[in-house]
């Protein structure tokens, strides 16, 4: 069951080509990209006892676990890069703009962005497992709070 193509898909989020997909892999797809698994067995074109019952064996599920484990990692990269970019726009047009507007609420919005990560930083042991990054001065974290709710928190140090 360690189809390469499975991997791929998890890795890049959708396959090259829709039409080769036929039903466990087409589960797989829905499921790792956060389908109700009612929703997910429609679009795989199965009944949905068939996809309870895909779901219910334990390699598929760690399949699935993995994939999306691999999605949230690749996403929360790209976070990254984009707020380190974000805030360098902020930071430019805090410092360069001659719209004082412009200027404060970019000082506004940084420093928004601080308070929140100090509050976040500040809750009593971290509750809930998650992700956490630095990239420079962007602090990005991801929380598990349950099987498939989450929450992000992006700041600067």
């Amino acid at each position: 069951m360690n189809d390469p193509s499975r991997q791929e898909m998890a890795e890049i989020g959708s396959p090259t080509n829709e039409k080769e997909l036929q039903g466990d892999d087409r589960l797989f797809q829905a499921l790792v990209s956060g389908c109700h698994i009612e929703n997910a067995a429609v679009a795989a074109g199965i009944s949905e006892r068939t996809a309870y019952r895909r779901l219910a064996n334990p390699e598929f599920r760690k399949q699935i676990n993995e994939a999306r484990q691999s999605l949230r990692e690749s996403i929360l990269a790209r976070l990254a890069d984009a707020g380190h970019d974000a805030i360098g726009t902020l930071n430019e047009l805090m410092v360069s703009s001659e719209d004082d507007r412009v200027r404060f609420q970019a000082a506004k919005t940084l420093l928004h962005s601080l308070l929140a990560t100090q509050r976040h930083d500040s809750m009593s042991n971290r509750e809930n497992a998650g992700i956490s990054a630095k990239f420079g001065p962007l602090s990005i974290v991801v929380r598990k709070d349950s099987e498939d709710v989450g929450s992000l928190a992006i700041g600067t140090d």
